[in-house]
């Protein structure tokens, strides 16, 4: 019995380590793309100024339309925030920039267009406000 405690233990303890190697991963890849100021790919309606959200998508995304969509709409309604919607995959450069492999995801700009974020899966609204709130304006507070 204590032979399967053991194993579990080491499975967990692998689980971990594999967890913060890739969030350790995700944050070395955010820090060296804020030093890129605006990516070759970036559409052109995508302006500096204001904090911006790139919302990457695709058509059949249903989590997108019904939960992430709504969301968005909220953030925009109480901050000054652009978001962008983009399809993942007419957009594949970007997205590959981004690390973008799945969606919906969401990649929050400041107003010089530096990545602060970059979501994957469906981010609520709370965590997408404080990404975007300390580099703006409230609208409705």
């Amino acid at each position: 019995m204590s032979e399967r405690f053991a194993i579990l233990a080491v499975a967990i303890a692998a689980a971990l380590l594999i967890y913060a190697l890739w969030k350790l991963w995700q944050r070395r890849r955010l820090r060296s793309l804020r030093e890129v100021t605006k990516p070759v790919h970036l559409p052109p309606d995508v302006t500096a100024g204001k904090p911006t959200v790139l919302y990457f998508t695709t058509s059949d995304c249903a989590q997108c339309r019904y939960q992430q969509t709504p969301i968005l709409t909220q953030l925009q309604a109480r901050v000054d925030v652009a978001v962008h919607r983009l399809d993942a995959i007419e957009q594949q450069a970007l997205a590959k920039v981004y690390g973008i492999m799945t969606v919906p995801t969401t990649v929050v700009l400041d107003p010089e267009l530096r990545p602060v974020a970059i979501n994957h899966g469906v981010t609520p609204l709370q965590k997408l406000h404080g990404q975007v709130a300390p580099t703006t304006q409230f609208a409705n507070q």
